[in-house]
């Protein structure tokens, strides 16, 4: 882990920035079957009958897809200033509070594994942090302007624990994007 740590600080920003949306692809490939998790777990919304495996793949190819297409857009100007301040709070907001989302539920709400809980401990929660800390500490970004990301993670947080056994809206209306975007790459019309 040393070894790792190391390696990661003395690494380009711009470079270090790729394992961001690499790790939130790994999380959404972990979510492959999270639909039968949340039909067994959750109130329908009124939309879970429209999730097949196809649907869902699309959904969370997409998904990741966001995050590439960010991180391309953002550090492909050479100026690591650019792409932390651009990068980081996609990730911090999204993935990171989505991360928050999966360890409430696992360790607090469930009380065991969820779809996503792994990878969201494992990799997304260190290496969102890892990037911010390098960010401050190479001076790309200040402190306090990855403090106000992370506060901005709070509220999200805190309708998922008032959610209990219902979908939070804020992932309702991701969900739901998702689920129109890939019946509709499918031919699938309402």
């Amino acid at each position: 882990m040393k070894r790792f740590v190391e390696w990661f600080m003395q690494l380009d920003f711009r470079r270090a920035i790729w394992l961001a949306p690499l790790v939130w692809t790994i999380h959404e490939a972990e979510e492959w079957n999270i639909n039968k998790f949340e039909s067994q777990h959750f109130v329908d919304p009124g939309y879970f009958s429209l999730i097949d495996h196809p649907v869902l793949w699309i959904g969370l190819g997409l998904i990741a897809s966001y995050g590439i297409i960010w991180t391309c857009l953002t550090a492909w100007p050479k100026n690591p200033k650019f792409a932390a301040f651009l990068t980081l709070p996609f990730f911090i907001f999204l993935p990171f509070g989505n991360a928050l989302q999966h360890i409430y539920w696992a360790f607090f709400y469930f009380r065991g594994y969820t779809p996503g809980a792994a990878t969201a401990v494992l990799l997304v929660v260190p290496v969102i942090s890892g990037l911010t800390f390098k960010a401050i500490r190479g001076k790309l970004i200040p402190w306090w302007y990855a403090a106000i990301f992370y506060l901005l993670v709070i509220p999200g947080l805190v309708s998922t624990v008032r959610s209990g056994n219902h979908i939070p809206p804020q992932l309702q209306s991701a969900q739901k994007n998702a689920v129109h975007v890939a019946r509709s790459m499918l031919g699938r019309h309402d």
